[in-house]
């Protein structure tokens, strides 16, 4: 891949063997996650420019392609210089050891591939934007935040099996919004499913130590699906049995927000250029 000192056009180096693989978690059920998935490789195609660089998608479970196969058709259309996007949210075992291992089968399918793989988002401040502006369109469409109490914000990502993961990540996200959201706000994190931090542990967190009236809950997953109607859902509804004084509320799924295209863009073209 030809290398430079700066960016070109619109911060791209046109390389005609370029490939990139924006490489998801999959889902079992619904369309939410694959249709999301193509809407988001669509939009990333017309950031990076048609000319410039081919990209496809891939699964680590559940929907086809996983990454060997996104490789082959890469390498298959000429496209040996590949960047990998992984597609998630946290830092954990998905992409410490599954990314690793899925890269190496790759490199094994197809040796004549150059493989680099971008950094995963993180605690990100443009991640935190995004949040912000799901709480702040909430605000609105409930007519305005009440100003007499404290407003809870509860940032729920999907649950993970994994005892290794410290979900420090996420804690950073839950310090960095509620620094943004400024006075007045309360911010405790959670996960959907599988262990702690919970749901429960959360507006514990927010109700009885911090006293909030209200908690929006904004759902940290790309797009609606099993984990938001069931996991996050259901954990709500408990709640509102829990504490029938606090109003509980949720918010979209980040979805294919413009901020998450131009995020995934730079770190693509960071890992590749930079």
């Amino acid at each position: 891949m030809t290398m430079t000192n700066g960016y070109g056009n619109n911060g791209i180096v046109p390389d005609a063997n370029w490939g990139v693989v924006l490489l998801a978690h999959g889902s079992q059920r619904g369309n939410d996650t694959i249709d999301g998935l193509r809407e988001m490789v669509s939009r990333l195609q017309v950031r990076l420019g048609e000319n410039n660089a081919r990209v496809v998608m891939a699964c680590l479970e559940f929907i086809q392609p996983d990454l060997p196969q996104a490789v082959g058709s890469l390498v298959s259309d000429g496209r040996t210089a590949i960047t990998v996007m992984p597609f998630l949210l946290g830092q954990g075992t998905h992409t410490n050891d599954d990314l690793e291992e899925e890269i190496a089968r790759s490199l094994d399918a197809y040796p004549q591939a150059r493989i680099k793989a971008s950094e995963v988002f993180g605690p990100d401040p443009a991640l935190v934007e995004i949040v912000l502006q799901r709480v702040q369109a909430q605000e609105l469409l409930l007519n305005g935040k009440s100003t007499d109490a404290q407003t809870g914000v509860m940032l729920v990502k999907a649950g993970t099996r994994s005892a290794a993961e410290d979900h420090l990540w996420l804690y950073d996200m839950g310090r960095m919004l509620e620094e943004r959201l400024g006075a007045g706000y309360a911010v405790a994190v959670a996960q959907s499913h599988f262990g702690s931090p919970t749901m429960e542990e959360a507006a514990v967190e927010l109700v009885e130590e911090r006293r909030v009236s209200s908690i929006t809950c904004v759902p940290y997953i790309f797009f609606p699906g099993l984990i938001l109607t069931r996991n996050i859902m259901g954990g709500l509804k408990t709640l509102g049995q829990k504490y029938p004084g606090v109003s509980f509320d949720v918010t979209p799924t980040l979805g294919v927000d413009d901020g998450l295209v131009e995020l995934t863009a730079r770190r693509i073209l960071d890992a590749s250029y930079g």
